[in-house]
């Protein structure tokens, strides 16, 4: 009898302590439930555009002539007036531009040559009656002209030759600021061979410089968020030089056509920025624009998380008694991602139930 109901008091043991375990493990994952209420607050709904900080007036100066730099007076961070002398160029000219130029010399010489024989000649014929003072006025003119084309093609040959010529009050061999600004970058240094722009060639930069005193934010923005821009919407932006800080600014332009990269297509947008005498504020630097399209003020909300859903209706379960709640459909207005307004359903001062843990 022993041997018997040893085994089967055994079974009991283990069949009593696994219902007991599912027991306690049910009731420990029961779900726990607060109550929370509806609050005041502000609603803003926000497009966010990630960009950097720009100066909105950049001239880049270019050398007139190509040679090499042989003194240097500016370095980034410089201050400059318009006028002012940046750097010496030793002209060093292609034969084919200095060959251009003295054939343009020698064709106006002979054009002077060719006038003045005319002129001579009309004046003998005006004077003994023979032609018109319409004709003899008109070689009269052509003379002067081919006098100032030859003018011209000499202080060509000697720009080109020597970057500088006598009839001009300024050398082509000296770069000067044509704005006032802050000098951003000198992407040259002494000994720097430099080629002039023209027609065919955008040319050496020599300096790039920009009024700092009147920056720019941009930046770009989704596809979907562009169609709910417009110009003269108030913007904040931090900086990334400054956490922490905010700048104000205002939408100036938004993009006609969108930029596509890696599949992903995103339109510019340009905010001005309202600058602050404690902050130095730097070209380039990183910076987040937050542009408020919506807003709502102190408006009946409660937090997004708390929303439960049946068939897509939002609810909440409303305390009605101790202890007894129902489900309260809601009317949802602007949300922030945070706090969703309630424009209808529930009132403040309700209590509805909340799922702590499960």
């Amino acid at each position: 009898m022993k041997k018997v109901a040893f085994p089967i008091v055994l079974v009991l043991f283990f069949i009593s302590m696994s219902g007991y375990f599912l027991y306690t493990r049910s009731v420990g994952t029961a779900a726990e439930y607060q109550t929370s209420s509806p609050f005041r607050t502000d609603i803003e709904k926000t497009i966010i555009a990630n960009g950097s900080i720009t100066p909105r007036k950049q001239i880049i100066i270019k050398p007139q002539i190509s040679g090499v730099i042989n003194a240097v007076s500016v370095k980034p961070g410089d201050a400059v007036k318009k006028d002012d002398l940046l750097v010496l160029i030793q002209p060093y000219p292609e034969p084919i531009i200095v060959s251009e130029a003295e054939s343009k010399l020698r064709d106006a010489r002979i054009r002077v040559e060719y006038q003045d024989r005319e002129y001579t000649r009309s004046k003998q014929l005006f004077y003994q009656r023979f032609i018109p003072r319409v004709e003899f006025e008109r070689s009269q003119m052509e003379l002067k002209l081919a006098e100032q084309n030859l003018a011209t093609a000499q202080r060509n040959v000697e720009i080109v030759q020597s970057g500088a010529s006598t009839e001009l009050a300024r050398s082509a061999s000296e770069v000067r600021a044509t704005v006032s600004g802050l000098v951003l970058e000198r992407p040259v240094e002494l000994g720097t061979f430099v080629i002039e722009s023209n027609t065919f060639n955008e040319g050496t930069t020599i300096v790039t410089i920009a009024d700092m005193t009147d920056l720019m934010f941009k930046g770009q923005v989704d596809e979907p968020d562009a169609g709910l821009l417009s110009t003269n919407r108030p913007t904040t932006m931090t900086v990334g030089a400054f956490p922490g800080t905010m700048f104000t600014g205002k939408i100036e332009f938004i993009a006609p056509k969108a930029t596509v990269k890696d599949g992903r297509i995103t339109f510019e947008v340009r905010s001005s920025l309202d600058l602050r005498e404690d902050f130095f504020v730097r070209a380039g630097y990183s910076a987040v624009a937050t542009i408020v399209i919506e807003r709502r003020e102190q408006v009946l909300a409660i937090a997004e998380r708390y929303l439960q859903f049946e068939n897509s209706q939002p609810f909440v379960s409303v305390e009605v008694a101790p202890n007894v709640f129902e489900n309260r459909p809601l009317t949802l207005g602007l949300s922030n991602g945070l706090a969703v307004e309630v424009t209808d359903g529930i009132e403040e001062g309700d209590q509805f139930r909340i799922m702590v843990t499960e």
